[in-house]
């Protein structure tokens, strides 16, 4: 008369599982399900669940962790527009301010025009650098890996 084999696919499942980021033991699971430690450990062993364990951990780590990634570089893409918009409104007011002196209405001021020109260069730098983040986003040249601590 042949014994049945005992069917390990719960015990497996709680030990690979776990149960709200709990892992028990194979003496816990040994106890639980009334199997004997020895065997279980060999059937652990032949069936790799310590290794499946790990990559089920490392799979939520890896899926947690781009999660995060994810909000920041959504962060990241709205400091990046709101950058770019800001330095198109500081143009438009430079230019503005240009148009009143072509016009005759404003006085040219070399100072004036000397920190114009500072901010519309600091203007461009920071368009330039919105835009390339951007691009950088969208063509998944950033991962969750880079140092995005700045935001």
């Amino acid at each position: 008369m042949t014994r049945k084999r005992p069917d390990y696919t719960e015990a497996r499942n709680y030990y690979i599982k776990g149960e709200r980021n709990e892992y028990p033991t194979l003496q816990d699971i040994a106890t639980e399900f009334n199997y004997s430690l020895s065997t279980l450990r060999k059937q652990a062993a032949n069936e790799g669940w310590l290794t499946k364990r790990k990559e089920r951990i490392d799979l939520k780590e890896t899926i947690k962790m781009r999660k995060e990634f994810m909000g920041k570089a959504s962060k990241l893409t709205n400091v990046s527009f709101n950058a770019i918009s800001a330095a198109e409104y500081i143009i438009n007011k430079i230019q503005e301010d240009q148009k009143q002196i072509e016009l005759g209405n404003k006085i040219f001021d070399v100072h004036i025009a000397t920190k114009q020109i500072w901010a519309l260069n600091n203007a461009m730098k920071l368009v330039e650098r919105g835009q390339q983040t951007l691009d950088e986003i969208e063509n998944g040249h950033m991962s969750p890996f880079d140092d995005i601590s700045f935001l």
